[in-house]
């Protein structure tokens, strides 16, 4: 008897109905709606990042509306029949699958202008399924339009990419638009329990929660991490497993990294970077979770909600005791500085840190007084001036300018105001941490 061939984790767990479609509720249930009504449109613009569902939600909506257990297209195909079973395997004659990378010239969409007119086989509709495809060229483009508008009763398209922005407006006029989110860490997490449990294998939540990570929104690549720590782990598996096998870096370094800035400890964070290359970590992957974990603690210092950061309670709590040592405008900075280490780099989550922090700075510059504007009124009050009252409603009196600086000793005493003043913007710049002047800059008398 021959031995069963192994099938790995992303295709033996792939979805085969709506229900099963992890983080895309928005997206199946308009699907279901739309076939139950019988409002079937002829064209669909499947628009997401790589591995979250698009090619999957495109042969389930193929087996829903080509399913023979019933009479009309259904929202729970069988799975069974035939067309369910051939559509699942890539190999139904009526439901064609094609790489827009490889087949992007103007004589493949020739082709399926040529073949398109003829009715399906054994089916209801001919479904012709292009992945990828913003690798078209013009010329076929502009080859699809004519068909894409007005195609025979019998054809339906579905088109899926990673890159929207590279699709002619033309062709996305003629599409319904569906937008795939990333998968948020929680749901991942559940997902890779049960998979583990009809594995009967285990995992520590910590495990989970950095797989869930590193996937970054993916499920294909959290089930192709996981694949691969089963085969990694003979036993369960645990947190440190994920960072052996992944090459990711410890929350613990980023810790004592974390301490080493605030307490301003050079040597510390040398020797902390010697490690991270002397264990052959990746320098940007490393950059990345720097600017990762400082996200985390600018949240956690701006917000309450948990749910934007996605740590377990135990590494939730050791964030929020260092957020409290830092000021508001000391975490931006320092987000900031790690951003503009990562360019030349493909990063998403720099870019998006990077626009998080950008934002959290605007919403709090209202109350937020310049240094500048503080250090001009201190130097008015030592001459002796006044300090300009605020602004008058519009169309109020005149305000009457300040009179002239009164002549003194160039020695004199600052007066008390400007000694306040100072004692204020003092306290002000290491409100925080009295060691972190390094982040946040006082302003000393002579």
């Amino acid at each position: 008897m021959a031995e069963k061939q192994y099938q790995v984790l992303a295709r033996k767990w792939r979805p085969q109905q709506f229900d099963d479609v992890v983080g895309q509720d928005h997206i199946t249930r308009t699907l279901r709606n739309a076939i139950a009504s019988g409002r079937i449109h002829h064209a669909f613009l499947f628009i997401g990042s790589r591995g979250i569902g698009k090619t999957t939600t495109a042969r389930i909506l193929s087996k829903a509306l080509n399913c023979l257990s019933f009479d009309a297209p259904t929202v729970t195909p069988c799975g069974t029949c035939e067309n369910c079973r051939s559509i699942s395997e890539g190999s139904n004659i009526d439901v064609i699958e094609i790489d827009g990378a490889s087949n992007n010239g103007v004589e493949n969409v020739r082709d399926i202008r040529d073949h398109i007119r003829m009715v399906p086989t054994s089916s209801r509709y001919k479904i012709y399924i292009i992945d990828e495809v913003h690798q078209l060229s013009s010329g076929a483009f502009n080859a699809l339009l004519k068909t894409l508008e007005e195609p025979p009763g019998h054809a339906i398209f579905i088109l899926a990419t990673t890159e929207a922005h590279k699709i002619p407006a033309t062709i996305i006029s003629r599409c319904q638009r569906y937008d795939f989110r990333r998968v948020p860490a929680r749901q991942l997490m559940d997902l890779l329990r049960k998979v583990l449990e009809e594995e009967g294998r285990h995992a520590s939540e910590e495990a989970l929660y950095a797989i869930a990570r590193a996937a970054e929104g993916g499920v294909r690549d959290a089930e192709s991490i996981l694949d691969e720590l089963i085969t990694y782990c003979e036993g369960d598996i645990a947190y440190q497993d994920v960072f052996d096998v992944l090459g990711l870096v410890d929350w613990h370094l980023l810790h004592n990294l974390c301490d080493a800035i605030m307490d301003k400890d050079v040597g510390r964070m040398l020797v902390i970077v010697e490690d991270v290359v002397a264990a052959g970590k990746d320098l940007s992957q490393f950059v990345q979770e720097i600017l990762r974990y400082f996200r985390n603690l600018l949240v956690s210092k701006t917000v309450q909600d948990a749910d934007l950061i996605h740590l377990p309670e135990e590494e939730l709590e050791e964030v929020r005791q260092r957020a409290r040592r830092f000021t508001l405008t000391g975490l931006i900075r320092l987000v900031e500085q790690f951003a503009e280490l990562t360019s030349g780099f493909d990063s998403q989550i720099a870019q998006r840190i990077a626009l998080e922090a950008l934002l959290i700075r605007i919403s709090k510059a209202g109350v937020e007084i310049s240094i500048d504007t503080v250090l001009e009124k201190i130097l008015m009050l030592e001459q002796g001036g006044t300090v300009m009252p605020p602004a008058t409603a519009k169309g109020g009196a005149p305000r009457k300018p300040p009179d002239p600086p009164r002549a003194g000793p160039a020695n004199r005493a600052p007066s008390a105001p400007a000694q306040s003043a100072r004692a204020a913007l003092d306290a002000a710049g290491s409100v925080a941490n009295p060691e972190s002047s390094l982040y946040y800059p006082t302003v000393n008398p002579e």
